[in-house]
């Protein structure tokens, strides 16, 4: 028997609901798998000197540079062995014993981009500790602030000032809970409803083919054999005509009765007439034989 697809749903959400706890499962554990990270985040805004040019576009395209240029260069080794030093509480151990290692684990703790051409760089770290966090952002502004004229060639004409205090985030940032649970559930929903769209597909045609092989005594047959028929009288009583029955038929006058049964014909052959009386009972067949 055919079913919609929103019955077929509600025949079958019990798929959705395996789908829903498979994928959520799957989620949390990956998600608690890895260490949970807080947030530190600033921002420093990049002031050149405009003295030696009025030109708007220019102005933007310094700011641009600038602000681009130093981002890139807080994820340089050197970089990394200027903030993270001692006398900024910063913990090394935490980056690792090789060089390979620490600056694979430095690149995955900030986040450091220009906003378009603003001149404004924001600058973040993730840390598990709250306060590592945020020392590793005070010391990146700071080694902003006071080194970067090693990284470009326009000497103290550039100055770099801090516009955001560190805000440290009151719940872990990474991995980003909210954003994987909710991603979770939309895939398992999909997952769900794909399964059960394949699945009827193919309850479908096993129905189909039961019917063929097992006729008549399948029960795809006996349900549609089961179903109320609909007689000749009911319809006419519904839409409100005359009931004509059997008998009715019967007694009706049929045009048959009315052929005669004698039929007198007058042919001429070879010039002599002859009558011929037919007593064919009406049949036309007959006549011309």
């Amino acid at each position: 028997m055919a079913y919609s697809f929103g019955q077929i749903i509600k025949k079958k959400q019990s798929i959705i609901w395996w789908w829903l706890i498979g994928v959520l499962a799957v989620v949390t554990l990956v998600s608690f798998i890895q260490p949970l990270k807080y947030s530190a985040e600033s921002q420093v805004l990049v002031v050149p000197d405009y003295r030696q040019t009025t030109d708007p576009y220019q102005i933007s395209k310094t700011n641009e540079y600038l602000s681009s240029l130093l981002a890139q260069v807080t994820y340089s080794s050197s970089f990394f062995e200027a903030t993270a030093k001692p006398e900024y509480q910063i913990d090394a151990t935490y980056f690792g014993n090789t060089s390979k290692k620490r600056m694979s684990k430095w690149q995955k703790t900030i986040e450091v981009k220009a906003l378009n051409d603003s001149g404004i760089i924001s600058v973040k770290a993730y840390h598990p500790d709250k306060q590592q966090a945020e020392k590793l952002v005070r010391a990146i502004n700071y080694n902003l602030i006071t080194k970067n004229n090693f990284y470009h060639g326009l000497g103290d004409k550039v100055v770099l000032k801090v516009i955001d205090e560190p805000l440290v985030s009151l719940w872990p940032a990474k991995p980003n809970l909210p954003v994987n649970f909710a991603l979770a559930f939309i895939l398992g929903l999909l997952l769900g409803l794909i399964h059960i769209y394949l699945t009827s597909a193919e309850d479908e045609y096993s129905e189909i083919d039961e019917a063929v092989i097992n006729w008549p005594s399948s029960e795809v047959v006996e349900e549609y054999v089961s179903e109320p028929i609909v007689t000749q009288t009911e319809v006419a009583e519904a839409v409100g005509q005359e009931v004509v029955t059997e008998q009715e038929v019967e007694n009706e006058p049929m045009v048959n009765n009315f052929v005669p049964q004698n039929l007198v014909m007058e042919t001429i052959i070879d010039g002599q007439d002859i009558t011929e009386n037919l007593s064919r009972g009406g049949n036309i067949d007959n006549i011309f034989r």
